[in-house]
């Protein structure tokens, strides 16, 4: 139900309390790989977003850029489908992943050229769900890039507005437009 209504914070916790219950040994083992390298990956994150922030305000494009955590019941998944294909985790391009919150529509493109510029896209790793939205009228740009010290990161860029229908569904929408 949370996914159908676009409420993607929702979901990820509900995904997360699940798979913890239902699959303790995998849900720890992950827990576990990522608590690791912790401090390894915020550290990254921390320079990209530093990285991405200064290039974007270069360029005159007003932006909040932060680091976003990967939902354990995410990474479960992809582990799942990667083994099927004979991949490792290394080959999943978003464990490592960056959103980019702009004020108006153009800023989105503006800044995934700027990100493209920045760092090569992965081929087959680019999404317009602002031309066309998800059913749930999920709108952003969805790209990956092989970015600093060679890492792939996923990298997501919305409109505030259209963050507020991501994270909370489409019901907040009339909420964030009441608030302008």
């Amino acid at each position: 139900l949370a996914h159908r209504l676009g409420m993607w914070d929702v979901k990820w916790q509900l995904e997360d309390l699940a798979f913890r219950q239902l699959y303790a040994i995998a849900y720890e083992g992950i827990s576990k790989m990522l608590a690791v390298k912790r401090v390894e990956r915020e550290s990254y994150v921390r320079k990209v977003v530093a990285i991405l922030s200064a290039e974007l305000a270069n360029e005159g494009i007003k932006a909040e850029v932060v680091g976003r955590p990967k939902h354990l019941y995410s990474i479960y998944q992809k582990m799942q489908k990667y083994a099927e294909y004979g991949k490792e985790v290394g080959q999943i391009y978003d464990l490592y992943a960056v959103r980019v919150l702009v004020q108006e529509l153009q800023e989105c493109y503006g800044a995934l050229g700027i990100v493209h510029q920045l760092w090569h896209p992965l081929s087959g790793q680019f999404d317009d769900y602002i031309a066309s939205p998800k059913e749930n009228m999920y709108q952003s740009l969805h790209t990956a890039v092989m970015c600093v010290e060679n890492a792939p990161l996923e990298i997501q860029i919305r409109t505030y507005e259209m963050h507020q229908v991501a994270e909370y569904g489409v019901a907040s929408h009339w909420r964030y437009k009441t608030k302008l």
